[in-house]
């Protein structure tokens, strides 16, 4: 039986073949969700539960047997991650490239994450883009809608929360970012496992 859990669970799984993330996606979905709903070695299995995924009108995926189970997914590089909890959570993974970061952030982002990103000559980009993103995957609205409308960072630094939701950059790996966004972040567990 599926309780309803507290905390937030983040689930990072390293991928066999990142070029075929799209038919993981599903599996590490069932796992991440049996894995946080049955605990580790619990009573139940992936199999007792059907962790069928449908949208949101506004394209945000959801559990419909389970609207209690809320969860966010990111993939990038080698690593797929999973966000957990029993509240609507945003989470967001970037692995480090290079590319036209200045270009990009004149492109996309808010003046004020401009200025920050300048004056650290673009050293936090991915911190600043997976705070957005986590940011919009928690509301929902995507990044079509506005990305650059509001600030994930300030002269001071990555804001800690964006209209009264929380903001918490979690670390991983000096070669990624992962930002998680809630109402409320208290008791995060951090799971990673090679698929």
């Amino acid at each position: 039986m599926m309780e309803k859990k507290e905390g937030i669970a983040v689930y990072i799984y390293r991928m066999q073949d990142k070029r075929d993330d799209k038919s993981q996606s599903p599996l590490f979905l069932s796992r991440a969700a049996a894995r946080y709903a049955f605990g580790e070695g619990g009573e139940g299995s992936s199999k007792e539960a059907s962790f069928r995924v449908e949208k949101g009108l506004r394209g945000k995926p959801y559990f419909p047997e389970y609207p209690w189970l809320h969860f966010s997914i990111s993939h990038s590089g080698d690593f797929w991650a999973c966000a957990m909890a029993a509240q609507e959570v945003g989470l967001d993974l970037q692995q480090h490239t290079k590319g036209r970061r200045e270009h990009i952030s004149k492109r996309f982002f808010h003046p004020l994450e401009n200025e920050y990103l300048k004056k650290n000559n673009y050293r936090d980009f991915f911190d600043v883009w997976a705070a957005k993103e986590s940011y919009v995957k928690f509301t929902g609205s995507g990044i079509g809608e506005d990305f650059g409308g509001f600030s994930a960072a300030s002269e001071d630094g990555l804001a800690k929360e964006i209209n009264g939701i929380q903001l918490r950059s979690i670390p991983f790996s000096p070669d990624y970012s992962l930002c998680l966004c809630a109402k409320e972040i208290q008791n995060v567990s951090l799971y990673y496992e090679n698929a």
